[in-house]
C-alpha cells in the first residue's frame, strides 16, 4: 500500500496548492484568446484554431506547464526535509520517485483534459463546426506531450539535490527539445553528408529528428489535421536546405519527404512510441541517480 499512498499525498498536495486550476485556467485563457482572435482576424475555422493552438501548445504552453508541474517532485521534498520523514516511512525510493511521477501525471492529464472540456466549448461557440474526433485526438495527443514533459521533469527532479539545479535541469531540457534538437540533428547529417538537409533528407535524418518529443507530436498533429504543423521556433526555415514555397504547403510532411514506403520509425505510431518513452525513460534515470543519493 506504500506506492498508493505517495500518490494519495502528493496529489493532494498539488491540488491544495492550486496547481491544478492554474493551469486549467491558463490552458483555457489561451484557447480563448486564440479562439477570440483568430475569428476577430476573419479566420473563423475551428481547424485552423486547432492547428494553430498544436503549433503554440505543442512548443510553448504545454512543455512549459508540465515541467513546472515536475521539477520540484521530488527535489523541493529533497530540499525541505520533508524526504527524509518519507523515507522513515515504509516508503521505498523506488515508491516516492514512480508515486511522485504518477502524481504529477494525474495532474497533467487532469489540468490538460479539464481544460480541453472547457475550451471545447469556448471553441464551439466561437466557431459554427467543431469536429469532435478531430477536437478528442488533438486533446489525448496533446495530454500525451504532457505527460512525456512531465516525465523528464519529474527525471530531472529525482537526479538532483537543489531547487536551483532543478529548475536549471528543467530550463535546459525546454531549451534542448526547442532551439538545440534540429540544429544538432542537421549538424550530424552535414557531418555526414557534407550539406545541409533538403526535401530528399534520408530517413535516418528524420528519425533522429522524430525523436524529440516536440517533433513527435508535431508527426502526429500532421497527419491528424492532414497539413504540416509549423511551431513557433521553425528551425526546419532555418537548418535544412529547402525551397521558400515548400514552407507554405505540405512538402515537409515525412510522406513527402521520403521515396517509397515510409520505414517503420518514421510512422505515427512511432511518435506515439517516443512520447511514451520521454513519459518514462527520464523517470527511471533519475530513480537510478535517486536510489543511491545521500538524503
Amino acid at each position: 500500500m506504500s506506492l498508493p499512498l505517495v500518490v494519495r499525498e502528493d496529489l493532494a498536495d498539488a491540488v491544495r496548492s492550486k496547481m491544478v486550476w492554474g493551469l486549467v485556467g491558463a490552458f483555457v485563457l489561451v484557447m480563448a484568446v486564440l479562439g477570440v482572435g483568430l475569428s476577430a482576424g476573419g479566420q473563423a475555422d475551428a481547424e485552423r484554431f486547432m492547428v494553430f493552438f498544436a503549433s503554440v501548445g505543442g512548443e510553448l504552453v504545454i512543455p512549459v506547464a508540465a515541467l513546472v508541474v515536475g521539477y520540484l517532485a521530488v527535489t523541493g521534498d529533497r530540499q525541505s526535509g520533508r524526504l527524509r520523514v518519507l523515507h522513515g516511512l515504509p516508503h521505498s525510493r523506488r515508491d516516492i520517485v514512480l508515486g511522485k511521477a504518477l502524481s504529477r501525471g494525474v495532474v497533467v492529464v487532469l489540468a490538460t483534459l479539464a481544460s480541453f472540456a472547457a475550451g471545447g466549448v469556448v471553441v464551439a461557440a466561437v466557431y459554427a463546426e467543431l469536429a469532435l474526433e478531430t477536437f478528442v485526438g488533438f486533446a489525448l495527443l496533446t495530454t500525451l506531450l504532457g505527460l512525456s514533459f512531465a516525465g523528464v521533469a519529474v527525471g530531472v527532479s529525482a537526479s538532483t539535490a537543489t531547487r536551483g539545479r532543478a529548475m536549471a535541469g528543467a530550463i535546459g531540457s525546454y531549451v534542448m527539445f526547442t532551439l538545440l534538437w534540429e540544429p544538432a540533428v542537421a549538424g550530424v547529417h552535414y557531418a555526414v553528408e557534407g550539406s545541409l538537409a533538403g526535401l530528399d533528407a534520408p530517413a535516418w535524418y528524420l528519425g533522429l529528428k522524430g525523436l524529440s518529443p516536440i517533433a513527435a507530436y508535431s508527426r502526429v498533429a500532421d497527419s491528424l489535421f492532414g497539413q504540416h504543423v509549423s511551431g513557433l521556433v521553425g528551425w526546419s526555415r532555418m537548418v535544412e536546405d529547402v525551397p521558400r514555397t515548400a514552407l507554405q504547403g505540405d512538402a515537409l510532411a515525412v510522406s513527402n519527404r521520403v521515396a517509397g514506403e515510409v520505414p517503420f520509425y518514421l510512422t505515427d505510431a512511432a511518435a506515439v512510441a517516443v512520447l511514451l518513452a520521454w513519459a518514462v525513460v527520464p523517470v527511471a534515470l533519475g530513480y537510478r541517480r535517486f536510489e543511491t543519493a545521500d538524503l
